[in-house]
């Protein structure tokens, strides 16, 4: 008995523990939808709720592991997307941000939630931390935006992974020719010319490249940009991560150092980084899940499930019907829209394609800004 009290009090043990059923759980089908790497959350979730604990530096690690590598593959197609999809992304983009807007004015008119729960549930449903920290500047740290931001998180991520699953079935896509309808970018004279070019290479899996990917996109990241009433906007470590990782591998090379890293390096490393980004996180709501849902009742999970539902629509609409994308490259936006790296990874594993990463990218940074600047806007508006 001793020795199960002792490995269950080890956090290395629990954390490997809870990834291993996390993707056991991933890979249940329920009615043809799996919650793939996402079961890590459900799975750490329930452990976290029993009072396991992990640390948030991994969450912070897997999270710009992830999105650097996010990068590093979506570079060459991310400028060509930009040049033809401009509009789409600002206008897909405004579609969350509106339709945030008028789910949080229903929270707190109609179903009578006080502002700071209202925009912290928000902040969760659209899973953006920066939102949930522009909002703790503006309402106090000891508001009830935390809370709300804890419970609807958790439906934010489940209910955009699932979307970007449903979609394709319901439209009975055939993801072959969906993925030939997202174009191939042309490669870069400068790109094209590194396979000739004897460079030197750091270490053969490209191990060296992520970690100046990561390190360099941390510094983005930590840039503060005034956006006026004394807030400001960075980017943070993941939104620095995925930038560092387009510009690098659009660069391809800095003197005779090559900073190319091969996709079999980047694939193993995005989906562990996800999975520990979505421990941490679970593991941290569980012990207020429950005790968050019984106190404010059914209302505030209708509230966290409309946020999500009305944003992921709206988004989806407006990219794929208004603007015309492919499918798989309106769910990437959507994703980006979304802020959800989970959803991303989702995606990617539905579609076998990580040109949809482009897609997400260009549309993630505007819409953090957005999110960041928004809850200033509805407080003076509803106060």
């Amino acid at each position: 008995m001793g020795f199960l009290t002792k490995l269950l009090s080890n956090s290395v043990f629990m954390a490997f523990l809870a990834l291993a059923l996390g993707y056991l759980f991933g890979r249940i089908s329920f009615g043809g939808l799996k919650f793939g790497t996402s079961g890590v959350l459900i799975v750490a979730l329930i452990l976290g709720s029993f009072g396991m604990k992990i640390p948030d530096v991994l969450g912070s690690i897997g999270l710009v592991m992830f999105l650097g590598c996010v990068g590093l593959s979506a570079g060459p197609s991310f400028v060509t997307n930009i040049k033809a999809n401009f509009w789409g992304f600002i206008a897909t983009t405004l579609a969350i941000l509106l339709s945030a807007g008028v789910t949080i004015a229903m929270a707190v008119k109609i179903f009578n939630l006080p502002i700071d729960l209202s925009l912290g549930v928000m902040a969760g449903a659209l899973t953006c931390t920066a939102s949930l920290t522009s909002t703790l500047e503006i309402v106090g740290s000891d508001s009830a935006a935390g809370v709300g931001y804890a419970l609807a998180y958790v439906f934010g991520i489940i209910s955009i992974v699932l979307f970007v699953q449903i979609i394709p079935k319901l439209f009975k896509a055939n993801v072959e020719e969906e993925n030939a309808k997202i174009p191939d970018p042309p490669v870069s004279k400068r790109l094209a010319g590194l396979k000739n070019a004897k460079l030197i290479t750091m270490d053969a899996p490209g191990v060296f490249v992520v970690c100046i990917t990561i390190a360099f996109g941390v510094m983005l990241g930590a840039i503060a940009i005034p956006v006026g009433g004394g807030l400001t906007f960075s980017l943070g470590n993941g939104g620095g991560a995925i930038i560092a990782g387009i510009v690098i591998s659009a660069i391809g090379k800095i003197g005779k150092i090559n900073f190319q890293a091969p996709k079999t390096t980047l694939v193993p490393m995005r989906d562990f980084g996800i999975s520990l980004f979505l421990l941490a996180n679970g593991a941290a709501a569980g012990p207020k899940f429950v005790s968050t849902l019984s106190q404010y009742g059914i209302t505030l999970f209708l509230v966290g499930v409309l946020m999500s539902v009305v944003a992921i629509l709206a988004a989806f609409v407006v990219s794929r019907y208004l603007f015309k994308m492919p499918l798989f490259a309106s769910l990437g936006a959507t994703t980006g829209a979304m802020t959800s790296a989970p959803a991303l990874n989702a995606l990617m594993l539905v579609s076998g394609n990580d040109k949809v990463a482009a897609f997400y990218a260009a549309c993630q940074p505007i819409a953090t800004v957005g999110l960041v600047i928004l809850p200033r806007i509805m407080v003076g508006l509803l106060h």
